[in-house]
């Protein structure tokens, strides 16, 4: 069965949950650990995204195999999010929680990683281009 979520639109996702991840709680005036392990978490989803061989990656050298790996670590992390003090005694805290633990393991389960479009290592035509200087 094919997933629905191509790389580009993973790609996409993980640029929204990033962003969601890094601004909401501050946005909704979680407590101060919420917000510090949120913006943590969002940014480390930023910078590998923006490192992955993807259409909407900025620079690809990260492939869409080891992707996937970094996002299941960041699954296991939210998963283990859910039972520090901080998050679990605040309702809203934890209801902003569930809401981002749910939309990432979707992205995460729904995601076709072995997207035949792209190959599983970026090419080395891609990365020489990405480091050629214009000067």
């Amino acid at each position: 069965m094919k997933k629905p979520i191509t790389p580009t639109i993973h790609g996409i996702l993980d640029y929204a949950l990033a962003g969601v991840q890094m601004l909401a709680p501050g946005m909704l005036g979680l407590n101060k650990k919420v917000v510090k392990s949120y913006l943590d978490l969002g940014s480390g989803i930023l910078g590998v995204n923006a490192l992955s061989n993807t259409p909407v990656g900025l620079k690809r050298v990260i492939s869409m195999r080891d992707h996937q790996k970094s996002d299941a670590a960041f699954l296991t992390t939210l998963t283990l999010l859910t039972f520090t003090k901080f998050i679990e005694k605040d309702q809203k805290a934890l209801g902003f929680h569930f809401v981002v633990l749910g939309l990432s393991f979707a992205n995460y389960f729904l995601t076709d990683y072995s997207d035949q479009q792209l190959p599983l290592s970026p090419s080395p035509q891609v990365a020489a281009t990405d480091l050629a200087y214009p000067y």
